[in-house]
């Protein structure tokens, strides 16, 4: 489980340790990752680790469980919003803690590391932060696309609009080396939020055209145009049978 004690939290020492260690863990990993910097940053004992977090694992997962925990706060549900309005809060949610800096923000990179060299915490970010974030975005792309689009594509649409947003996340140096100042300015956040989100209902909507009943086809005859042959006949004969 990645949930932390929300008494602890409040501690000044707790939460020094857990900001030094955020920074630590996501450019060395788990692995890499000392302790000693983690406290020398924190300007705390020693100690204090084993005190609030019982070693280093304890640390690392109270520290993977404070940032996820500030992932999702992004993802609570707003009642009376229009899937499109909530299919942009999600992407803003996704792309939350990305700042003109160009660099990852720490969970990112920690995400990162876990993708390379596993750790025990893998399992629960996935089930209790990247699986609700993605079943959250899911919902409001099958939505979208309506009941007529079958399962596999909304799932795979679902995970280009999440693929957009990891993009900017994890290949941020990446982006900066190709095009440099893309992403500078103010509001960056919001403006890519706004672009995915445009890119993405584009995209929905041509899935939902390709997959959209074809319309009843109906006979309609041109004022003036004379019965075809055979209609003419069967009415000849009818009116004979009279």
């Amino acid at each position: 489980m990645l949930t932390t004690n929300s008494t602890l939290q409040g501690n000044e020492t707790w939460r020094r340790l857990v900001a030094a260690a955020s920074e630590e863990f996501a450019q060395h990993g788990f692995a890499g990752a000392r302790v000693r910097n983690i406290v020398d940053a924190a300007r705390v004992n020693l100690a204090a680790v084993n005190y609030y977090f019982g070693g280093k694992k304890g640390l690392y997962r109270a520290t993977v469980g404070f940032l996820a925990g500030q992932a999702m706060s992004g993802f609570r549900e707003r009642r009376g919003q229009t899937p499109e309005r909530r299919l942009q809060r999600l992407v803003y949610a996704f792309l939350a803690g990305l700042t003109d800096a160009s660099v990852v923000p720490p969970l990112g990179r920690i995400i990162a590391h876990e993708a390379m060299h596993p750790t025990a915490q893998l399992d629960p970010l996935i089930e209790e932060m990247t699986r609700p974030q993605v079943e959250r975005l899911r919902a409001v792309v099958r939505e979208l696309a309506g009941p007529a689009v079958p399962e596999r594509e909304v799932t795979l649409a679902t995970l280009a609009i999440a693929g957009q947003c990891w993009t900017y996340l994890f290949g941020r140096p990446t982006i900066e080396r190709l095009f440099p100042g893309v992403l500078a300015g103010p509001h960056t956040t919001q403006r890519l939020a706004r672009q995915i989100t445009d890119f993405s209902l584009a995209g929905i909507a041509r899935i939902a055209a390709l997959h959209a009943a074809p319309a009843p086809a109906t006979k309609q005859r041109h004022p003036g145009h004379p019965p075809a042959a055979g209609e003419s006949a069967a009415k000849k004969g009818g009116s004979r049978g009279h």
